[in-house]
């Protein structure tokens, strides 16, 4: 039906979902703002997805390193059926990392292509898990347990190991309530507001074109991105929604002339962005062409408060030093893995 651009819609990969938008929408703007943001990369390591080995991290994970007798090899599949569920509701849940027999890496134990044989062992557990509500950091007794039973478990099925842990159980504890809290002061959202006036709305194919001269692109989430092409960091330097239901932006709505919006939000996670301040100060300038496009009035915030844009940047830096001081550099794996 005509009237309902909205039937039959399901979840899509990314590129078909660039076909679906291609189809009703234009894909190039009505001139070119790339200039705006830039061909910018943030001044760190790029991510690395082709990297030959994965360990635990240090900054979030509590190691348990077991170094096998010479030239002992273990059937890895064999080896983590013995850290299964049992194992796991006693001691809680574990990451299981071995070094493959073939290429001497080391990487997870059992996965889709995972090593066979393993001439050594790594467990590791979580200090925190921000994702969890109702998380409790292990106690020190709890953290004596678990090497107490990684021990007697490599005695028993790899033979004479050494059994060392990256911190005492002491230090361990320690650590893990440095980090409780942690989540709640500096999982901050910086966001600029570009709002219309009052009576008035944006419309969606106003929008969708000035994000197509910035460069943006529509995708996941139905929301537009500053994308992160291969750069340390999130996926995206920050990416645009609305308060306006449903939230986000359909093609098909925008090509029906159903989408009209109260705000544009650009937003962007402060721990998770390589120099966030940055970011900011580029993202303010994408708000400012879109302003001068669209117009409307532009409001700063960070997390709920509203705030100056020079404010607002002294205290992202802030956040990012204090973060770097803890070992969580914005933007970086432990960072990525902590937030």
């Amino acid at each position: 039906m005509p009237d309902a651009p909205l039937e039959n819609l399901y979840l899509r990969t990314s590129s078909e979902s660039q076909a679906r938008a291609d189809k009703v929408l234009p894909n190039v703007g009505s001139e070119d703002a790339s200039h705006i943001l830039g061909d910018w990369k943030p001044d760190s390591e790029p991510k690395d997805y082709d990297r030959d080995e994965y360990l635990p991290e240090p900054a979030v994970e509590w190691g348990i390193d077991v170094e096998f007798p010479a030239n002992k090899s273990i059937d890895a599949k064999r080896l983590a059926s013995q850290f299964g569920e049992t194992f796991r509701e006693k001691f809680g849940s574990c990451s299981l990392y071995g070094r493959d027999s073939q290429s001497g890496f080391w990487t997870f134990l059992v996965s889709a292509d995972g090593p066979e044989e393993v001439t050594g062992l790594k467990i590791a557990y979580d200090y925190n898990q921000t994702w969890k509500p109702d998380f409790r950091p292990a106690f020190e007794s709890e953290y004596e347990a678990r090497l107490s039973a990684v021990a007697e478990l490599a005695v028993e099925y790899i033979g004479d190991c050494n059994t060392t842990p990256s911190k005492s159980p002491a230090e361990a504890a320690k650590h893990a309530k440095t980090l409780t809290g942690l989540s709640e002061k500096y999982d901050r959202t910086a966001a600029i507001h570009l709002v219309a006036e009052k009576g008035k709305h944006f419309e969606g194919r106003d929008i969708w074109d000035v994000m197509q001269c910035l460069g943006l692109q529509w995708g996941d989430m139905d929301c537009f991105h500053w994308v992160n092409e291969g750069g340390a960091g999130d996926d995206y330097f920050f990416s645009v929604e609305t308060s306006t239901p449903p939230g986000y932006f359909l093609p098909e709505q925008i090509a029906a002339g159903q989408l009209q919006t109260g705000d544009l939000i650009f937003i962007c996670s402060v721990p998770r962005t390589c120099q966030p301040v940055e970011v900011i100060r580029r993202m303010d300038k994408a708000v400012r062409y879109c302003q001068r496009r669209l117009g409307g009035s532009v409001h700063y915030t960070l997390g709920e408060s509203e705030l100056l844009m020079p404010v607002l940047l002294e205290n992202v830096e802030q956040i990012a030093s204090d973060l770097a001081e803890l070992g969580f550099e914005p933007g970086t794996g432990p960072a990525l893995r902590m937030f």
